[in-house]
């Protein structure tokens, strides 16, 4: 090689080297290629506990968040907000599925469901019990709730790691999963809103051994 091309040559392996460096980095030494598989990765390897807030759920109720999944061995939690017509109709696929197949697999005495609104202003305890209606939610098995603070909000965005930004017309951009809650009020697993036959299997798999 000329070496009139060694110092080219040399700054290329640098920033090529780096930039693998940064990738390695941010998705948890190349198990994540996505921010949400790297949120995965982070909840399994580091649990993270719910902010300690209180939800109004769709009976009116003002229900602590760490009581709500404390009921059952663990509960598995999505945010969504009612009015969404791309991911959230997913995730509440998924959800539904979950409840038909919990009780098949009789694990619903074990595993709780729980939906979360981040859209309090229109999500009010009416709507959200219209909404509970229209999912088939059944009481004690699926519970639907949202926040009660925009402080609170912001906690619990920030726990779940999930951001929301506004679009137009009233939509929510979002990122969104399935994410799996101890008794202990810890968030220790997340899926694809479509993996709903994951979570099950995982449930399944914690329930044989516990």
């Amino acid at each position: 090689m000329n070496r009139r091309w060694w110092p080219t040559a040399v700054a290329i392996v640098v920033v090529l080297v780096a930039a693998m460096c940064c990738v390695h980095a941010t998705t948890r030494g190349f198990r994540a290629l996505t921010s949400d598989k790297a949120r995965q990765v982070e909840f399994a390897s580091a649990p993270v506990a719910v902010p300690d807030i209180a939800l109004v759920d769709s009976r009116n109720r003002i229900v602590p968040l760490r009581s709500a999944v404390g009921e059952k061995e663990w509960t598995v939690v999505a945010l969504v907000y009612t009015q969404c017509t791309t991911l959230c109709l997913l995730t509440s696929s998924s959800e539904a599925w979950l409840q038909s197949n919990l009780e098949a697999k009789a694990l619903d005495s074990r595993v709780g469901l729980l939906t979360i609104s981040f859209d309090p202003a229109r999500d009010t305890p009416d709507v959200l019990a219209q909404y509970a209606h229209h999912v088939k939610a059944q009481p004690g098995q699926w519970a639907i709730a949202t926040v009660t603070t925009q402080r609170d909000l912001d906690r619990l965005l920030d726990a779940f790691g999930v951001v929301v930004i506004p679009g137009e017309d009233g939509e929510l951009i979002h990122n969104g999963a399935l994410f799996l809650v101890d008794r202990e009020g810890r968030i220790f697993d997340a899926f694809d809103p479509d993996a709903a036959d994951e979570v099950l299997l995982r449930l399944t798999t914690l329930a044989s051994t516990q």
